[in-house]
């Protein structure tokens, strides 16, 4: 019986090792807080290579983020 118990335990293990696998695949865009020369506060969005994919102003990305989340709401 210790030996089926034990085939179980690697069956499990394998598959939650799958489900880790997916999620690290499925990463959330980060970003990155930079200034412009004026002294603007500014969100950079990059890519899987680690290149600067967008830039835009924090005043601009945090009021769309405000949107999207109050409509989420109704």
């Amino acid at each position: 019986m210790a030996k089926k118990a034990k085939k179980k335990a690697k069956k499990a293990s394998k598959k939650k090792g799958a489900k880790k696998a997916a999620k690290k695949s499925k990463k959330k865009a980060r970003r990155t807080t930079l200034y412009s020369s004026k002294g603007k506060k500014l969100y950079a969005v990059r890519d899987s290579g680690g290149k600067f994919k967008d830039i835009q102003q924090y005043s601009r990305a945090h009021a769309m983020d405000i949107k999207k989340d109050d409509s989420s709401g109704n």
